[in-house]
């Protein structure tokens, strides 16, 4: 058999293209595997979980030790928690592979997170989605830390995941790896939401009617909506959006892939989390889009954001 997206030859016995990770129709998921990793701040590193060929745990350098069949490059579920910030990502009930990638951390000003999410029709989404956030968490920390302003940060960070991402080009950018992407800055002042293509930022207030606080970049009157900006090397030529949000008292700001949004009506279905713990908010709503059938990767973020003062950040 061939794969359909790449033309690339494969076994009768494969479940995804080796040349660029693509499923091959007709074959059957995985059994659910993985394991957690609590702690630290990337939340979707290197390869874990079995091996959807042979179901092996053995690792060796991106390919299973036993069969050697490519690996995902991201965790198929992973879940991180640090003081006012929790993550987690699941590869869901359908995939393959993992193609979400989170990333938490701290600075003395509040939380940061990033959430990315691999293009399934680009080749190693799953590596793009994981580079972008190893990339941009630490220049989110380094530039916050050092005294920047959430809205600078966040453009630098996002530079520095676009260059990541656009690294893994093979050979011409109509091959490239890519992924969508959010931010989140929560500091004294408020939040800042930094986001290039459909994932999604929402406030959710203890008090009051939580809201979406970005808009998808995709073209909703095309069939299939492609997205109209994203990181890799065949991305358009223009930047991400960046939002500053005052937060108007305490509440979560929540991060996604589009494996939470598309099970959710409308924002006011996230009011089951308002007041929640970030970690027991994560799992609820991962829980929620797995119970809702669990097409796609779920990936999900919450920084806590204490009551203060409204305002505008810079």
């Amino acid at each position: 058999m061939t794969c359909t997206r790449c033309a690339a030859p494969a076994a009768p016995t494969d479940v995804f293209c080796e040349a660029c990770g693509a499923d091959l129709p007709g074959r059957p998921p995985a059994a659910p595997g993985g394991s957690d990793a609590v702690g630290g701040w990337l939340g979707s590193g290197a390869a874990a979980g079995r091996c959807a060929h042979c179901g092996a745990d053995a690792s060796i350098g991106g390919y299973c030790g036993e069969c050697g069949r490519r690996r995902g490059a991201g965790r198929d579920r992973a879940a991180l928690e640090l003081p006012g910030v929790a993550a987690l990502t699941d590869r869901g009930t359908h995939r393959h592979h993992n193609e979400d990638a989170v990333a938490i951390g701290r600075t003395p000003a509040g939380p940061v997170a990033v959430v990315c999410d691999g293009v399934s029709s680009s080749p190693r989404a799953d590596a793009a989605a994981v580079a972008a956030c190893e990339a941009a968490l630490p220049a989110l920390l380094r530039a916050l830390t050092g005294g920047g302003d959430p809205g600078a940060a966040s453009l630098e960070a996002f530079d520095d995941a676009l260059a990541a991402v656009d690294a893994l080009v093979d050979t011409v950018p109509a091959d490239a790896p890519s992924c969508t992407y959010v931010s989140g800055v929560v500091t004294g002042e408020g939040m800042a939401v930094s986001w290039a293509g459909d994932s999604r930022a929402y406030w959710i207030p203890d008090r009051g009617a939580a809201r979406c606080l970005t808009e998808d970049d995709a073209r909703p009157d095309t069939p299939g909506a492609p997205l109209t900006r994203w990181l890799g090397a065949d991305a358009p030529g223009v930047g991400p959006h960046v939002v500053a949000v005052p937060a108007d008292g305490p509440g979560l700001l929540l991060l996604c892939t589009d494996g939470l949004s598309r099970y959710l009506a409308g924002p006011a279905d996230l009011a089951r989390v308002a007041g929640s713990p970030p970690a027991a908010a994560a799992r609820e709503l991962v829980g929620l889009a797995l119970d809702a059938g669990g097409a796609d990767n779920i990936a999900v973020a919450l920084l806590a954001v204490p009551s203060i003062p409204g305002g505008e950040l810079p």
